[in-house]
């Protein structure tokens, strides 16, 4: 198949909530008292409302970049804006959603989504008990605000973990791989979710996936990682109407394309990755 793909548009002419700037991550490594270079270099955009999906090889720095936006890593040269504001540390405007679900096991499902608005502080006034039971419902967990973790599916945990992240209104939602612990049936269904979830609250979000099906499915745009350090290859607009069904969008020409040209993307990067070592 011929690939056309087309890179993104000029991200520095449109307005952004989240401005990446030559940012680079590195670590002392004790054991050899060498420098680690985990990021280096990378400049990225992302519009608010935007669901952007970032794909690459392990141990490209995916992780590592997005724990810099969520506040969790600071960087050891340039600087992360959100809304025009360097980011310093955690905030209310950004909340992390991770691949092991994390939740209290002693906690119920009321109480771990709870705990989103305790982080913030936000417990004041009355009306916080609302909140929980919306964001309860908003990911379809009504009937088990009293079942604990142990009870729950694997999919049912992770939608906590999604209620957890959105009870406190964030602006910003960041994805570490939430669906990597799930089985395929489940990791469809929660695809599905998400989308009707995004598209529900209007959330910005940064997604991590190492499914190249996923990161089309579900992106606006695709941000490709290349490791070694960790550096962005290449930004592609996906140019995929929503809402996309996974069984239907696998025969769009489109979808095709993208894929076979990720695909392409990936294996070269494993390859250099390989070699290099």
């Amino acid at each position: 198949m011929t690939t056309t793909i087309e890179p993104a548009e000029d991200e520095a002419s449109v307005s952004s909530l989240i401005s990446v700037r030559d940012l680079g991550v590195s670590y002392d490594v004790a054991r050899t008292g060498k420098k680690l270079v985990a990021i280096e270099g990378v400049d990225l955009d992302v519009r608010e409302g935007e669901f952007v999906t970032v794909l690459g090889p392990s141990g490209c720095g995916k992780t590592t970049f997005m724990n810099v936006i969520a506040g969790l890593v600071k960087p050891s040269a340039g600087q992360v804006l959100v809304a025009g504001e360097p980011v310093t540390g955690p905030g209310p405007d950004r909340a992390v959603v991770f691949q092991d679900y994390a939740l209290l096991p002693w906690r119920t499902v009321f109480d771990n989504v709870k705990f989103g608005l305790e982080m913030q502080k936000a417990l004041k006034g009355g009306g916080w008990r609302d909140r929980v039971q919306e964001a309860i419902e908003l990911v379809g967990l009504s009937g088990f605000e009293h079942s604990y973790p142990r009870e729950l599916s694997g999919g049912m945990q992770q939608r906590v973990g999604l209620a957890r992240a959105i009870v406190a209104e964030p602006r910003i939602l960041l994805m570490d791989e939430p669906l990597g612990a799930v089985d395929a049936l489940t990791r469809e269904v929660m695809r599905a979710e998400i989308e009707k979830l995004i598209a529900a609250t209007g959330k910005t979000v940064l997604f991590i996936t190492h499914s190249i099906e996923e990161a089309i499915l579900l992106g606006d745009r695709i941000v490709v990682f290349k490791s070694h350090p960790g550096a962005i290859k290449e930004v592609i607009e996906t140019g995929l109407a929503r809402p996309r069904s996974e069984r239907s969008i696998q025969s769009d020409p489109r979808f095709l394309e993208l894929r076979d040209h990720l695909w392409d993307a990936l294996q070269g990067e494993a390859t250099a990755a390989a070699v290099s070592k």
